[in-house]
């Protein structure tokens, strides 16, 4: 199980790596799953370079 402390560390290398990777973030939100488990919500966009 993730700590919160934990959890949002590991959120946020995630957003940093994937947004230097040519992806958008769209949000980023945090709230527990079915077993009260502290969970991260992500969404993301690949970007079109034209």
């Amino acid at each position: 199980m993730w700590s919160t402390d934990s959890l949002k560390n590991r959120v946020e290398n995630f957003i940093n790596n994937t947004s230097g990777n040519g992806y958008r973030i769209l949000s980023v939100s945090f709230g527990v799953n079915m077993w009260w488990m502290p969970t991260a919500y992500i969404t993301v966009e690949k970007t079109v370079n034209n």
